[in-house]
């Protein structure tokens, strides 16, 4: 299977067989931060895109920019290119597989995960893309390993960021979230439940967000969320996807005409209070995810994450750890 790029397959019909196809060939890509398989996937799905650049000269994100500046809204879509593959970084691809009754997307035991967290989401993002869908779109690099992409984003491109009214990620596990509450109130219960309304499929508001990318933006963007994509037990090798609600998802999001759909601009943007404590529901309902990101860092990729860091903000984040691991503990 491979991939035509976004220009030369607009306009063309594509099979609902195809489709199941392109999104298992995105999951394929064994997608770890800085590894081959990345490397690849990057040339092969993201060179139509605007390369953004940190001041070092790193690519933290690729950029396209379909937005109209009569449109009553400024939405940045976001997802990011990579998973928590570790085991293999200089291999590139995994055999995927689908469950032709159920439409669900798998891999064996032997690998790491599937990689729909956020394949998923890099695959909406790309068919938003192709149905000239409003907006600006952001596939960022690093999720997996604390934001990085995002977070130096946030640093040094605050006024461009300050630009939008709204940041929604498709990085949420499950099918029915609307996530109002990562790293502290990320939207107002006035847009979480109008984005529910807009979607329709049974969303709803949901206060139980973990960390994505979106949530670096809380200082600078009034209203940022995250939507459930359909994957489930991410991070596992049990990791699945429902490319059917997936499809349906992309048929709803297509549909919409964001450009002139009123959503809600009601909160103010500002630093919370917690460097990143949230509920999740992934292991148990007090599982801190950021536990998991530095346990399968690169030892130097924590060395700079360490190195940028603050000595206040370094304690915090081993308080934040800590807790979470009382809690699975002890079930507090």
């Amino acid at each position: 299977m491979t991939f035509q790029s976004i220009t030369k397959y607009v306009g063309k019909n594509v099979t609902r067989e195809q489709e199941y196809k392109n999104i298992l060939n995105i999951f394929s890509y064994r997608r770890q931060h800085m590894s081959k398989g990345e490397e690849q996937f990057i040339k092969d799905y993201m060179s139509d895109f605007e390369p953004i650049k940190d001041n070092k000269g790193m690519i933290i994100a690729f950029k396209y920019d379909n937005h109209n500046p009569t449109a009553i809204n400024n939405i940045l879509w976001t997802s990011h290119i990579d998973t928590v593959h570790h085991s293999e970084p200089n291999k590139i691809f995994q055999e995927v597989y689908m469950d032709d009754m159920t439409k669900t997307a798998f891999v064996t035991e032997k690998c790491d995960c599937l990689g729909a967290d956020d394949g998923a989401g890099v695959w909406l993002m790309l068919e938003m893309i192709k149905n000239n869908v409003e907006g600006t779109y952001m596939f960022f690099r690093g999720e997996e390993q604390g934001c990085i992409g995002s977070s130096a984003m946030a640093k040094e491109y605050e006024e461009y960021l300050k630009n939008f009214t709204h940041a929604i990620a498709f990085d949420r596990k499950g099918k029915t979230d609307v996530i109002t509450y990562q790293r502290g109130e990320c939207c107002s219960e006035e847009f979480g439940k109008a984005m529910a309304d807009v979607l329709g499929m049974g969303y709803e508001p949901s206060d139980l967000g973990v960390y994505t990318d979106t949530a670096e933006f809380l200082h600078l963007i009034p209203e940022c969320s995250n939507l459930s994509v359909g994957y489930q037990s991410q991070h596992t090798s049990t990791e699945t996807q429902d490319l059917a609600f997936l499809i349906q998802l992309r048929d709803k999001l297509i549909s919409v005409d964001w450009a002139n759909t009123e959503l809600p601009i009601v909160r103010e943007p500002k630093h919370e209070d917690h460097w990143g404590w949230s509920a999740n529901d992934m292991y148990g309902d007090n599982y801190y995810v950021d536990v998991e990101r530095y346990a399968y860092m690169d030892k130097k990729d924590l060395i700079a994450l360490v190195k940028s860091k603050t000595p206040e903000e370094l304690a915090e984040m081993l308080q934040d750890c800590g807790h979470a691991i009382c809690d699975v503990i002890y079930g507090v």
